[in-house]
């Protein structure tokens, strides 16, 4: 009989959470194990629902504080195997309702660097931060996506060392690289990502005021930034510059388009768009944030710069727009060491620990 294991998000919308588990769905999908996805709210369907094995789950409850009855009687009646939950609402949730409940393996998966993360959510912060010293004790791992988040939950919630687990997030191999260099006068930046506060995009768009007048930028996402921003841009002269696409269903296609991904986040837990970028050859121009260390390794797929060094960001943007890069290479190297069957052996050992 295969062993149930069940999947807690709170959307399927176009984040970095719900991406990393739909990834982890297709991985357990296996003579092995049954596997469910359970939804808060499918109302966002970014990601397809429509996997042959995997079974999807809508609570139609949106909230995680109106969602702990649904969840109770859902992981009472299946009896789950193991249970994955990720993003810190839906922790909270899933721990909450494991007091109540005997689940063999029981994981979590942070998403937030936590002591980043105050200075953007305040109130809701220690919110959260009173709640998972208290119910975190009730997981067997937590997973963190870098070795920067692992200290950070540590210090922030006292969690022991053997519980937390650093384990980076998969990339799917794409068939897709960016293979030609541009030696248009025109240089082509992106940036890919929810548009909200703490990922940077001000700043960004600063930034490509502070460079010279053919580089242009184009914004994929979308959020509640997206009026402001234009307001911002048509402000400051950027218009002409800048293109805004709103949420795109194939990233990819257009990050090949592009000399350089620009990342201006100021906190992160382990960004998968400066993943997918280079899943795809494109090199990363990055403000220094969690998981980059994993990531970019500068001169060969990309620049990371110190936060507030917003002068030496656009030297290397120039420089980055103005080299030569192995396109090839770059997304050989993500690939081999953020493959899913990698990342996703790594997940199930923790079911024989």
């Amino acid at each position: 009989m295969k062993k149930k294991v069940f999947m807690i998000v709170a959307s399927l919308g176009a984040g970095g959470s719900e991406r990393v588990f739909w990834l982890l769905s297709q991985y357990f999908n296996n003579a092995q194990y049954s596997v469910s996805v359970v939804v808060l709210n499918s109302d966002e369907h970014f990601f397809c629902t429509d996997v042959q094995g995997i079974r999807f789950l809508n609570l139609k409850t949106v909230k995680a504080s109106r969602s702990f009855f649904k969840l109770y009687r859902v992981l009472r009646d299946e009896n789950p195997f193991a249970v994955f939950s990720t993003a810190d609402h839906v922790n909270i949730l899933t721990g909450i309702v494991a007091f109540f409940l005997k689940i063999p393996h029981l994981v979590a998966r942070a998403s937030n660097n936590p002591q980043q993360m105050r200075r953007y959510y305040g109130a809701k912060m220690k919110f959260y931060n009173f709640f998972t010293r208290l119910f975190f004790c009730r997981f067997d791992f937590v997973v963190c996506q870098s070795d920067e988040m692992q200290q950070a939950m540590a210090t922030a919630y006292g969690i022991s060392a053997k519980k937390l687990k650093v384990i980076a997030n998969p990339v799917l191999t794409n068939v897709l690289v960016k293979n030609e260099r541009n030696f248009n006068r025109e240089k082509k930046l992106i940036g890919v990502g929810r548009l909200a506060k703490e990922k940077g995009w001000f700043r960004l768009l600063d930034t490509i005021k502070r460079l010279p007048v053919n580089y242009k930028l184009t914004i994929v996402g979308d959020g509640p930034l997206m009026g402001p921003l234009k307001q911002y841009a048509a402000k400051n002269g950027l218009e002409q510059r800048t293109t805004f696409l709103g949420e795109i269903t194939n990233v990819a296609s257009e990050l090949i388009k592009h000399d350089v991904m620009v990342h201006c986040s100021y906190t992160e837990g382990f960004p998968n768009v400066v993943l997918e970028a280079l899943s795809v050859g494109v090199p990363v121009v990055a403000f220094r944030v969690g998981g980059l260390n994993e990531l970019i390794r500068d001169g060969f797929n990309g620049f990371v710069v110190e936060q507030g060094h917003d002068t030496q960001l656009c030297t290397c943007i120039e420089k980055a727009c103005n080299q030569a890069w192995l396109h090839d290479d770059i997304k050989e190297d993500i690939n081999s060491r953020f493959s899913l069957e990698l990342i996703g052996r790594a997940y199930e050992s923790l079911l024989t620990q």
